[in-house]
C-alpha cells in the first residue's frame, strides 16, 4: 500500500460521529489558544499533555496562572530529550517551588496514574492520532473534576505541509457523544491548527 492509499484508508477507518445540537450550541469561537488559556479554570491544577520543548508552557504559566502545572511527555527521542533539558533550564524557578512538575512517560500510561477528579483542566497535544487522542480523552474523563475542562491542540484534519492525517476531530466528536460532553470553545488561528475546549453537558 502506498502512502497516499494508507492515508485514505486511515482517515476512512475512523468513526465519523454526527453530533446533536446540544454538543455545539453553546460553543464560542476564540481568536487563538492564548485567549483560550484565559478561559480555562484559573489558579488550579492543570496538565499539559505533550509539552515537547515547553514553547506553550510559558504561556500557560503566564495566562492561566495554575497553582500546579504537570508536564506529561515521553521525551523519548534525542530531539525531544533536548526539549526536556530546555524546559528544566528555562522553568527552573517554577520547578523549584513545585509549581511546575515533570512527569516523564507515555501520556496514556502516566495520565492514568493520577487520582480521579485531580485536574481542573488538561490540554492534549501529543501525536494527534485518533487512537491516542481517543484514549487520552477517555482517561481524562475520569481525571478531570466535574466542572473541569478537557482542551487540546490540532483540532484539524492534519498537517497539510507534511501530508500527515490527524484523528483529533474524529476522537473529540465521538467522545462528546459517547461521554456526554459539549464544545465550549474552538480557536480560529489563520494557520489552521485550531484548539478546542470541552465541558460536560
Amino acid at each position: 500500500m502506498n502512502t497516499r492509499d494508507w492515508r485514505f484508508h486511515y482517515k476512512s477507518a475512523m468513526p465519523h460521529t454526527q453530533l446533536s445540537l446540544q454538543h455545539t450550541e453553546n460553543a464560542r469561537l476564540l481568536p487563538d489558544r492564548g485567549e483560550l488559556l484565559c478561559r480555562l479554570p484559573q489558579g488550579g491544577v492543570g496538565a499539559e499533555i505533550g509539552a515537547a520543548f515547553g514553547d506553550f508552557t510559558g504561556e500557560i504559566l503566564e495566562k492561566n496562572a495554575p497553582r500546579e502545572l504537570y508536564l506529561i511527555d515521553a521525551w523519548d527521542t534525542p530531539r525531544y530529550q533536548d526539549g526536556l533539558q530546555q524546559i528544566k533550564t528555562k522553568y527552573r524557578a517554577a520547578m523549584e517551588n513545585d509549581r511546575l512538575r515533570i512527569v516523564q512517560g507515555y501520556s496514556t500510561a502516566r495520565l492514568a496514574e493520577f487520582p480521579n477528579s485531580f485536574f481542573d483542566w488538561v490540554y492534549i497535544d501529543t501525536n494527534h492520532s485518533f487512537e491516542t487522542t481517543w484514549e487520552e480523552l477517555v482517561i481524562s474523563n475520569g481525571k478531570v473534576r466535574p466542572q473541569g475542562r478537557i482542551a487540546g491542540h490540532d483540532f484539524c484534519s492534519g498537517n497539510v505541509v507534511d501530508a500527515v492525517p490527524y484523528g483529533v476531530v474524529e476522537a473529540c466528536t465521538k467522545f462528546c457523544k459517547d461521554f456526554h460532553w459539549q464544545f465550549e470553545y474552538v480557536t480560529l488561528e489563520s494557520h489552521g491548527h485550531f484548539s478546542f475546549s470541552l465541558k460536560r453537558l
